[in-house]
């Protein structure tokens, strides 16, 4: 006998998921603290599931107006699905809590709705990305630092690596909202080929340059985004960088960032199990990527031994 089918979109009954929707975001709202979060999970329907790229999807939630409105680049919310993509839990480790940047938001005059980017990387975020309309999509958040707020004058350089592109973009987005043209925003984008490649539409949209990469040369420059970042830095009049990508790259950005003399952030991409300080699995340094990040100053982080290897996320 199998497993019952505990998704909306498994239901014996015909279900109005746009209505379920509204209905989920309202309890959400209930559940927000005084700063506006909420500490624990609350399952919200999936209206849509967006395909950006290759193993690249973007998972649509009705969210509370007044979430969407304040939400700060940078900041994370714990995913959950609390089923597999069949609509049961015949298989372990796939529905576990993760962090993820939100990649979008639209907000209308009574309706919010936000995105969140995920890409094929495992167990858990594999599974987000086999999911369709109707089914669970658990959120507890919003977590974490953010980037400082650009000023009018500034010019704003952002490098991502892969995934990373949903901070990038939501920081692009947020400065032009903000300050319109008194700002000059230029991104680098990075992918391992062309069929990876995702958001460079939403990204010409607030972009005044966009700079594509790839590895292996299938789309626009060949090589890493390092490869184009010098001479970008050396056109720097009141430049900041942020930046978001495997440890790896997110290091030899920030070398060619302060050589420069450039302010620079990076936003983080480690193990966060609990994002409350409870089970400190998320070091870097002395301090907690969950509460202390994952938005860091580019500067510190260069001095800490064990930022830029591989790690677990």
């Amino acid at each position: 006998m199998s497993l019952p089918r505990a998704s909306p979109r498994h239901s014996e009954r015909r279900l109005d998921i746009d209505a379920l929707a509204v209905s989920c975001a309202n309890r959400l709202e209930s559940c927000l603290d005084e700063q506006g979060k909420s500490l624990t999970p609350v399952p919200l329907p999936l209206l849509s599931v967006e395909h950006e790229a290759e193993g690249v999807v973007t998972l649509w939630v009705d969210v509370p107006r007044s979430m969407a409105i304040s939400y700060s680049p940078g900041q994370y919310y714990m995913c959950w699905n609390p089923y597999d993509a069949e609509g049961g839990m015949k298989r372990r480790d796939y529905n576990s809590e993760k962090p993820y940047s939100v990649g979008d938001i639209k907000v209308d005059i009574d309706r919010a709705k936000m995105g969140f980017t995920v890409k094929d990387l495992g167990r858990q975020s594999g599974e987000l990305t086999r999911m369709a309309r109707g089914d669970w999509l658990a959120l507890r958040g919003p977590f974490g630092t953010t980037f400082p707020t650009p000023a009018a004058g500034d010019r704003l350089l952002l490098v991502s690596g892969g995934i990373g592109s949903t901070p990038m973009h939501m920081a692009a987005k947020d400065a032009r909202n903000r300050l319109g043209d008194e700002i000059e925003i230029i991104a680098v984008m990075g992918f391992k080929n062309a069929a990876e490649a995702h958001f460079i539409e939403r990204m010409e949209l607030v972009c005044d340059q966009l700079h594509i990469t790839t590895d292996d040369g299938s789309m626009g420059t060949a090589g890493f985004p390092t490869a184009i970042l010098p001479e970008l830095l050396a056109e720097a009049t009141a430049t900041r960088l942020y930046t978001c990508g495997p440890e790896l790259m997110m290091k030899a950005v920030l070398k060619m960032a302060v050589k420069a003399g450039v302010d620079s952030y990076a936003a983080m991409e480690r193990y966060l199990p609990c994002s409350m300080a409870f089970c400190g699995l998320c070091m870097v340094g002395d301090k907690l990527t969950c509460v202390e990040g994952p938005v860091m100053e580019g500067e510190w982080l260069l001095a800490q031994d064990d930022f830029g290897a591989a790690h677990a996320h």
